[in-house]
């Protein structure tokens, strides 16, 4: 686990970086106090990052796993997907395998940031209207759309002929070579 710091480090640092700051806000919902109040959790996981933090970056050389393209994706319509995703991989991946390779008697700040992450993850899938999540396209949407449109869907699907014409041409040009 050379890279875990660097990882942990980046993970941290793109959790709600920008909205880490206080701020008085009126909650209604419980949703807008997790985000609210997430300050706080962040502050406790940077702290237990803190005691670990030497180790893991003095072992790390490599190229970083959390890139721009991880923070472009986390900043998506998918965001709350992405994260889930990320937290997963981390919960049942990255952390469970610090702890079992760590030989420092440092597994309180790896398994506080296990449970932080873990409460982060069912928050965020409690929440994900809240932050208005889209799911990833799936065409299982169309195909349920169609079904209950019954006899008239097929009208409806063969009227769009041109809408999708004009998706694939799109999508073709977009991959061209450019000169």
């Amino acid at each position: 686990m050379v890279f875990t710091g660097v990882i942990l480090s980046a993970l941290l640092m793109l959790l709600l970086s920008d909205s880490a700051q206080c701020r008085r806000v009126d909650c209604k919902t419980e949703c807008c106090s997790f985000v609210e109040g997430f300050p706080v959790r962040l502050k406790e996981l940077r702290s237990a990052y803190r005691e670990i933090q030497k180790f893991y970056e003095s072992n790390d050389d490599l190229e970083p796993l959390l890139n721009e393209k991880v923070q472009h994706n986390i900043n998506s319509p998918y965001g709350c997907h992405v994260m889930n995703e990320i937290l997963h991989f981390y919960l049942d991946t990255i952390l469970p395998t610090a702890v079992q390779k760590d030989h420092l008697h440092s597994k309180a700040p790896i398994n506080s940031i296990g449970n932080i992450f873990q409460d982060l993850k069912r928050d965020i899938l409690k929440c994900r209207n809240y932050f208005s999540c889209q799911n990833p396209f799936e065409i299982s949407s169309i195909k349920n759309s169609y079904e209950k449109m019954k006899e008239n869907g097929v009208y409806k699907a063969m009227g769009e002929l041109d809408m999708l014409f004009k998706y694939i041409e799109q999508y073709l040009a977009s991959k061209r070579v450019k000169h």
